[in-house]
């Protein structure tokens, strides 16, 4: 059994996060077609320019994310845990 929730959902709070370090132009996000559910979509909607939809190809996405990273971009893998699973 778990306590109840105070704060809402978490993904509500990673969407309201992205918004809030939105100011720094090195900060891009990375969406597998989740966008809705994780709400990374209101980052879309004031920077599509700093958003890459990359299908339903999570380990790919992963993957761009560290050469981002090592570019100097702050790149945000926006996907659930269970999708970046093999197997």
């Amino acid at each position: 059994m778990s306590a109840p929730s105070k704060g809402g959902a978490s993904r509500d709070g990673y969407g309201s996060a992205l918004l809030r370090l939105s100011s720094d132009s090195r900060v891009v996000v990375l969406e597998a077609d989740l966008g809705k559910s994780t709400k990374s979509c209101h980052f879309r909607e004031l920077y599509p320019e700093r958003t890459i939809s990359l299908g339903i190809a999570e380990q790919n996405m992963v993957l761009v994310a560290s050469g981002m990273a090592s570019s100097g971009k702050i790149p945000f893998a926006s996907t659930f845990a269970i999708f970046t699973e093999r197997g």
